[in-house]
């Protein structure tokens, strides 16, 4: 047994550990793999941003366009998707909740926010 574990740990050993490196980036050339390479973290951060972006657009448009309903829908669609995603923030510095589990924190937040969503809108209209 002793025999067999010596033998492992020289294979081991023997062999170098390989990593390949790919070729640097050159100016203005784009990773092809950035996408990909993205994490969902980051794709959050990013809606939540543009989220708030539309919900500027879309009070300064309902202010001046009162009572319409598709500016309402949409305004509060928007409203919806960016607290989900400020909840799954929320949760995260918290540590309420692992950030291994941040891709079914951040569809589950949204499932919840479409759920409410729906309540909301069908009981005003």
């Amino acid at each position: 047994m002793e025999e067999r574990l010596i033998h492992q740990e020289e294979k081991t050993m023997e062999r170098p550990a390989t990593h390949n490196n790919r070729k640097p980036l050159q100016w203005g050339e784009l990773d092809p793999d950035r996408r990909r390479n993205t994490h969902v973290g980051m794709w959050a951060w990013v809606w939540q941003r543009i989220s708030a972006l539309a919900i500027l657009f879309l009070l300064g448009l309902h202010l001046t366009l009162t009572y319409q309903q598709i500016l309402q829908f949409l305004l509060l669609l928007a409203v919806t998707f960016h607290a989900a995603l400020g909840l799954r923030v929320i949760l995260l510095d918290f540590n309420l909740v692992n950030v291994k589990y941040q891709r079914w924190l951040i569809w589950g937040l949204i499932v919840l926010g479409m759920v409410m969503f729906t309540l909301i809108w069908t009981s005003i209209y």
